[in-house]
């Protein structure tokens, strides 16, 4: 299962809206502060998000098995 952080969607692009209204920061600002907080330095697209969605869908994942796929930008940086 992917676990998504910020993913660039139409309910983002609302909530950064929503954000630009309270805060009166440009778009590219907001954008900015969220690319700020993922350590790979952007937010996530669809297309990321679709290509591991695609990957567990796939042959090549046959033998993928109960597991959580971290799609966020590597937010979170642990080993297990």
């Amino acid at each position: 299962m992917p676990c998504p952080y910020w993913t660039y969607t139409e309910r983002v692009e609302k909530l950064i809206n929503a954000r630009i209204a309270r805060n009166g920061e440009t778009k590219e600002a907001e954008i900015a502060r969220i690319n700020g907080t993922v350590p790979l330095g952007h937010i996530g697209t669809p297309e990321e998000f679709a290509n591991v969605a695609v990957f567990l869908s796939s042959p090549a994942a046959s033998f993928v098995n109960g597991d959580m796929l971290q799609v966020d930008g590597r937010i979170i940086q642990s080993t297990f």
